[in-house]
């Protein structure tokens, strides 16, 4: 990553195809050395939207990646970003997914647990409840989620 840098690269160029930047493919394949790398190295966390709005931190809940997550927060990104397809929020995904590691880490570093809901009217606790994952129902309801929403 230096060398291609040291030769010029732009470290938060975007693919022309659907907007992804080293960043976000980093995020995407679980590479936590390289995440560090860029952000070290001056990656911005909120770039990389995808044509639905997915970020390098909707990657990171959605694989489960609790260090990628606080990497990329912890330099800036918004945590309550939403996706422009539906609205989903990182909190959102990683509920969908069942990453209960992901949840967590969302919920410690401040994710909004009553953001995040689509036009089907899901939230996150919406995903947890029918995915049967009763210890992220836990993490979300302990976290201010409104059970009656």
């Amino acid at each position: 990553i230096q060398l291609l840098l040291n030769k010029g690269a732009n470290i938060d160029c975007t693919t022309t195809d659907d907007g992804r930047t080293p960043l976000y493919q980093a995020a995407l394949c679980k590479s936590t050395k390289a995440v560090r790398m860029l952000l070290d190295l001056g990656a911005n966390p909120n770039l990389g939207k995808t044509s639905n709005g997915f970020t390098p931190l909707h990657w990171a809940a959605e694989k489960d990646s609790p260090e990628i997550i606080q990497l990329i927060v912890n330099n800036g990104a918004k945590i309550d970003c939403i996706t422009t397809d539906d609205g989903r929020t990182p909190l959102y995904q990683a509920a969908l997914c069942k990453s209960t590691k992901a949840v967590r880490m969302l919920l410690d570093l401040g994710a909004n647990p009553n953001l995040g809901k689509t036009s089907n009217g899901f939230t996150p606790l919406h995903w947890a409840a029918e995915k049967d994952s009763p210890e992220i129902i836990q993490l979300i309801v302990n976290n201010g989620a409104k059970i009656d929403c």
